[in-house]
């Protein structure tokens, strides 16, 4: 499947609270090594450069992501930059496009109870996942992309449900359905 279909079917599932808020992107060079990377508001978040991550760690796959080719181990937490969502060449654009591909193949409960950090944070975006739900996950350790999206939906469903006073999970929907009948 064409990367632009990819993107659209994963750009379709996420909260109506962040439609056409945020992106994911990938572009391939001459070398076929490219990048992808994730907007918010047109401001790029995250920066998954396969060439970085070949030249850092020897490897352009993250442990996390589902391939038999040789991966380069995650960064522990007490080696990240402070303030930095994505560490440097700490994702490739291949790893981008298999999340993207598993997140879409895989049940939301899969997808939110996955060790790797980009099909995770899709989840989290995912509409399909309500306010209780994304509460909860807040409570648990989250990779700094992961919690950083997290943040971005709850504060926009906040600001979705105060300005257009629509219910934005599937509870509030469920209660007002079986009370007007």
């Amino acid at each position: 499947m064409k990367w632009s279909k990819v993107k659209q079917l994963v750009e379709r599932r996420f909260a109506k609270s962040i439609c056409g808020r945020v992106a994911v992107f990938s572009t391939r060079y001459q070398c076929s090594c490219g990048r992808g990377w994730i907007t918010i508001d047109g401001r790029e978040i995250a920066d998954l450069s396969t060439l970085a991550s070949g030249s850092r760690y020897g490897a352009i796959y993250h442990e996390t992501t589902h391939t038999p080719c040789v991966k380069h181990p995650a960064i522990a937490d007490n080696e990240r930059t402070p303030g930095q969502l994505v560490e440097v060449g700490e994702f490739s654009r291949f790893d981008l496009h298999e999340a993207c591909w598993k997140f879409l193949h895989s049940s939301i409960a899969e997808s939110l109870s996955s060790p790797n950090p980009l099909i995770k944070g899709l989840a989290i975006l995912d509409g399909r996942v309500g306010r209780q739900r994304l509460e909860r996950i807040a409570a648990e350790p989250l990779h700094p992309l992961v919690k950083a999206l997290l943040r971005f939906r709850i504060k926009a469903d906040h600001e979705y449900r105060s300005k257009t006073g629509v219910a934005t999970n599937q509870k509030s929907i469920d209660e007002s359905t079986t009370t007007s009948n």
